[in-house]
């Protein structure tokens, strides 16, 4: 049986949105923002998934979701180049979320509109979430999932980007060569950090 530090990664397909969606929710469940963002512990249980279900809608057609062999944690990246919500599918997407995150959206909204604020105008590819779940952690999966894109971003010269939103992942993110560039809130909102990443140089 294969170590879980050595466990396969492997591009996600549409048909994996349920298990990228529970193993995201679990993942987050006690994170900073999202406590903050759905406070009731019962009530967070509930919306979580669907919640991710529709980031997994918009994300997969970038081809750059990733989901560990046994779904113990995923990942969704946006290329370089490429919008993670195009424009014109950006009210779709309002609506969606809306739906799933009820009286809870306008924090969600408030969050959101932090973020593009920050979001550099540079190409980088950009790392939305990456999470494991709680009773596969500590087992470097999370790293794993992270060097499948990471390693290519070296190999082409790609910068990468994201926003830490827990000091323990913030310092996941710093062992992978993210630097933190700034520390940003919305209104009432825990702190989260804008983390840039330079490719390493060619050896």
């Amino acid at each position: 049986m294969a170590s879980t530090t050595t466990r396969d990664v492997a591009r996600a397909e549409p048909a994996h949105t349920d298990t990228i969606s529970e193993t995201l929710a679990q993942a987050f469940h006690d994170d900073p923002l999202f406590t903050w963002l759905v406070p009731d512990a019962v009530d967070r249980r509930r919306r979580l998934p669907p919640m991710f279900a529709v980031f997994s809608d918009f994300f997969l057609p970038h081809g750059e979701t990733y989901l560990a062999r046994d779904g113990a944690g995923a990942a969704m990246w946006t290329p370089a180049g490429v919008e993670p919500v195009p424009a014109e599918q950006g009210e779709l997407f309002a609506r969606r979320m809306s739906a799933v995150l009820g009286d809870d959206a306008e924090r969600g909204f408030a969050v959101n509109e932090v973020l593009e604020e920050h979001h550099p105008a540079e190409p980088c590819f950009y790392l939305q979430f990456v999470g494991v779940a709680p009773e596969h952690q500590g087992r470097g999966i999370g790293s794993r999932l992270l060097r499948t894109v990471l390693q290519r971003c070296d190999a082409t010269g790609t910068p990468a980007y994201l926003e830490a939103s827990s000091r323990d992942n913030r310092r996941l993110y710093e062992r992978h060569g993210f630097v933190v560039t700034a520390e940003v809130t919305a209104p009432d909102g825990p702190p989260l950090w804008p983390m840039w990443r330079d490719p390493a140089p060619s050896r």
